[in-house]
């Protein structure tokens, strides 16, 4: 998934969990809430050079890179527990926006052709539900269609 895909449909599912849940993103720190939500739904992709944090990491995407490998151990199950257990024990509104944005990233990586690797360091094989491939037709579909759930609940 490209990164304004993450960004657009974790903000979606962001919103879905606001309106239709008891837990809440509507905090008294609307910007840290937005500024973590975005940041969490590229972070994972810290371990890619050429991706858009890659890019803008000052050569610490490298190193992920280099000791993990892309789609490694910021892709596994592994971060998965640990960002869902910091998201159900911190009450801070960039924490938990942080990691609800890390989630749906490997959300939408899990529904990816490449799949991610649930447990790793186990074993390095990747789990998918392949609905999409990144950069394809559906992609592009599943961001439009994220971008009109966004408008709908904001306008």
């Amino acid at each position: 998934m490209r990164y304004y895909t993450h960004i657009s449909t974790a903000c979606a599912a962001a919103l879905a969990v606001d309106h239709y849940t008891t837990f809440s993103f509507a905090g008294t720190a609307p910007v840290f809430t937005a500024a973590g939500l975005m940041l969490g739904a590229v972070f994972p992709d810290i371990d890619e050079t050429t991706s858009w944090i890659g890019r803008r990491s000052r050569g610490l995407a490298f190193w992920v890179k280099l000791i993990f490998g892309h789609r490694g151990l910021t892709h596994s199950g592994l971060a998965a527990v640990i960002a869902l257990l910091a998201l159900l024990r911190f009450d801070h509104a960039f924490i938990d926006a942080f990691c609800f944005g890390f989630l749906a990233h490997l959300a939408g990586d899990l529904f990816s052709r490449s799949g991610i690797p649930l447990f790793y360091p186990f074993t390095k094989k990747r789990t998918s539900f392949p609905l999409y491939r990144t950069g394809s037709w559906i992609e592009m579909l599943l961001f439009a269609a994220s971008l009109v759930y966004i408008a709908y609940f904001l306008f």
